[in-house]
C-alpha cells in the first residue's frame, strides 16, 4: 500500500515537473488542485445521487434483514427439531434450510451489485460534468496543469491552488 502511494506520488512529481520542463523558460507554471470526490460528494446533483442510493440501500437493507430473521428462526427451529424427529425428516429440513442460506447469500450479492451499478450510473454523469467544468475553469484562468487530489497522488498542496469549491458553486449554478 505505502509503495502504491509513493509510486503514485512519484508520477504525479514527473508529470508536474514535465509539464514545466515543457513549457517555455519565460511562462508562469501556474497549477491547481481539485478534489473531484469532495465535489461529486458535495454538489447538489452529486447529494441527490447519494440520497437516491441511500434510499434504495436502506430498502434492500430492510428486506435482507427481514429474509435473515426468517433464516434464523428456520436454523433455531432445525435446530430443536434435529434430535427427535426421523432421519429422513431432518435431512429434508437440513436441505431446506441449505437452500433458503444460498438464497439469502445470493441476495445479498445483488445486492451489493445492484448498488454499486446504481451509484455508477447515478453519479458517471455528474462526474463527467464536474471534468467539464475542471476543464473551463482551468482554461479561464489559464492554469497550466489541474492535479486530481482524492487520487492519493498528492502529498501536499497549498489551499491557495485547491479549485474545489470553485467547481461546485459552478456546477450548482447550471
Amino acid at each position: 500500500m505505502r509503495h502504491r502511494v509513493r509510486v503514485r506520488g512519484l508520477l504525479a512529481a514527473a508529470t508536474v515537473m514535465m509539464v514545466a520542463a515543457s513549457v517555455p523558460a519565460r511562462a508562469d507554471v501556474t497549477i491547481g488542485v481539485v478534489d473531484m470526490q469532495r465535489a461529486l460528494n458535495e454538489c447538489n446533483a452529486g447529494k441527490k445521487a447519494k440520497e437516491q442510493v441511500r434510499s434504495k440501500f436502506e430498502r434492500a437493507q430492510n428486506q435482507l434483514k427481514a429474509q435473515r430473521e426468517e433464516l434464523d428462526r428456520m436454523r433455531e427451529s432445525y435446530d430443536k427439531k434435529a434430535l427427535v424427529v426421523k432421519e429422513e425428516e431432518r435431512r429434508t429440513l437440513e436441505k431446506d434450510l441449505e437452500v433458503r442460506s444460498t438464497d439469502f447469500k445470493r441476495k445479498y450479492e445483488d445486492f451489493q451489485r445492484d448498488l454499486k451499478r446504481t451509484d455508477g450510473e447515478l453519479t458517471s454523469g455528474i462526474v463527467e460534468q464536474l471534468y467539464g467544468i475542471v476543464n473551463v475553469y482551468a482554461r479561464e484562468r489559464k492554469f497550466t496543469v489541474v492535479l486530481e487530489a482524492s487520487s492519493g497522488a498528492i502529498v501536499y498542496a497549498d489551499s491557495s491552488v485547491d479549485v474545489t469549491d470553485e467547481v461546485i458553486k459552478r456546477h450548482n449554478a447550471r
